[in-house]
């Protein structure tokens, strides 16, 4: 009896976390593939012609080290930037976004292109691809349209930008929470410590990546004496908490998170969340394990961190400015008895300010001109914003918001 009442709470928890997912954008495009599909995690797939007009579809030469959505790709030879365009998405409300790029020596010149990425208007990131690895970007903002458009933009006339994959995820009100309605959190890190392989659909219901945290000398692997005590909740999966990396050292006190030899701070403003979630029952019942979170020597927590078991606590910060010389570490409290511990991690890189866009009135022009003239169907995403990245036979003016002032 025992048994069913518990295997039903799983259930109800399961029902109440997919069932508010349902209703969410989950949408999964196959840039350049012939058919829409079913992949083996059971995500469905997409094909581009209902998102974007332009460019050239085609499969890459190394097809046999990634799944097939990244075996197909398409690449852009004549425009200066090539946009996809999602319409009828939630404006103000959470999105992640990701592109992933392989370029596989589709064209045979064994030469990888590189080439900026832009969301909204807003400058991405610059995306430096390889022969033989696939490479994946992410944002998370809350558009301010009902429409997200993704585009990549040429850099160099010999550089031709290509895409394999996007994916649009629209997440729950009250995840990756900020300060103001324009902050853009810009993936750096996810991490799920102890992991034999990532984490991803469908223990996470929006595919995030988790990725199998290394250990290096100093740090090992905390087993949890239960796996099945653990279960999935909104932010985190619970495959992504099953293990927790700790000292080396029973008697160790402090736990160093950065610097780390797998992670490099630039000099930014980052958003991070820490995750934490007691891998021994009886180190819970005992209160055995209790800590501090600091940075660079200031404590940040206002009360001691004691991981609950069967569930987790998280520690984040809506944006604190570190360095490469910075110092992150979690440290015993006095009455501890075991070491500190982490299961998980997420790091971004937070940016604040969207961009507001061209100027309602010309853009409404130009799309009557371009439902005019075929030549314009490659027309897509913002007119003139980033700057220097306007639409080919525009120029536009540096106004807030930007006007057009030469077709």
């Amino acid at each position: 009896m025992a048994t069913s009442l518990v295997l039903l709470a799983c259930l109800c928890v399961a029902i109440q976390i997919f069932s508010g997912f349902a209703d969410k954008l989950f949408l999964s495009i196959d840039c350049g593939g012939t058919a829409n599909h079913t992949d083996r995690l059971g995500i469905n797939w997409v094909v581009d012609d209902s998102y974007i007009k332009t460019g050239e579809a085609t499969q890459v030469r190394n097809s046999d080290t990634y799944d097939s959505e990244l075996n197909s790709l398409r690449y852009f030879p004549s425009q200066k930037k090539s946009c996809y365009v999602i319409r009828g998405v939630a404006t103000g409300r959470k999105h992640m976004v990701r592109a992933s790029f392989f370029y596989g020596n589709y064209d045979g010149k064994s030469s990888s292109p590189s080439f900026d990425l832009q969301f909204d208007g807003n400058p991405w990131v610059t995306v430096f691809t390889s022969s033989s690895e696939s490479y994946y970007r992410e944002v998370i903002y809350a558009p301010k349209r009902d429409k997200i458009s993704v585009c990549v933009a040429r850099t160099s006339p010999d550089q031709i930008p290509f895409i394999s994959t996007l994916e649009i995820r629209e997440l729950e009100m009250g995840m990756y929470q900020t300060n103001g309605e324009e902050d853009v959190l810009l993936w750096k890190n996810r991490t799920a410590f102890g992991a034999k392989d990532f984490v991803r659909y469908p223990d996470d219901p929006y595919d995030r990546y988790w990725h199998p945290g290394a250990i290096d000398g100093t740090i090992s692997l905390a087993i949890r004496d239960n796996t099945s005590s653990i279960q999935n909740s909104r932010d985190i999966p619970g495959q992504a908490l099953v293990h927790a990396i700790t000292p080396a050292s029973r008697n160790a006190t402090t736990l160093t998170v950065f610097p780390s030899s797998n992670i490099f701070l630039d000099v930014a403003t980052y958003y991070y969340i820490f995750y934490f979630s007691e891998v021994s029952q009886a180190a819970y019942q005992n209160k055995s394990r209790s800590f501090d979170f600091l940075v660079d020597g200031i404590k940040r927590n206002d009360n001691p961190m004691i991981p609950p078991y069967g569930t987790y606590v998280n520690d984040y910060n809506h944006g604190r400015n570190l360095t490469a010389g910075s110092k992150v570490s979690l440290v015993n409290t006095p009455d501890a008895s075991l070491p500190p511990i982490l299961n998980a991690m997420e790091l971004f890189t937070l940016k604040t300010g969207l961009a507001d866009g061209t100027s309602e009135n010309d853009v409404k022009a130009l799309e009557e001109l371009q439902g005019q003239y075929q030549q314009l169907q490659s027309w897509a995403g913002d007119p003139c914003l980033p700057a220097g990245s306007t639409w080919d036979w525009l120029n536009c003016s540096a106004d807030n918001p930007p006007r057009v002032t030469e077709l």
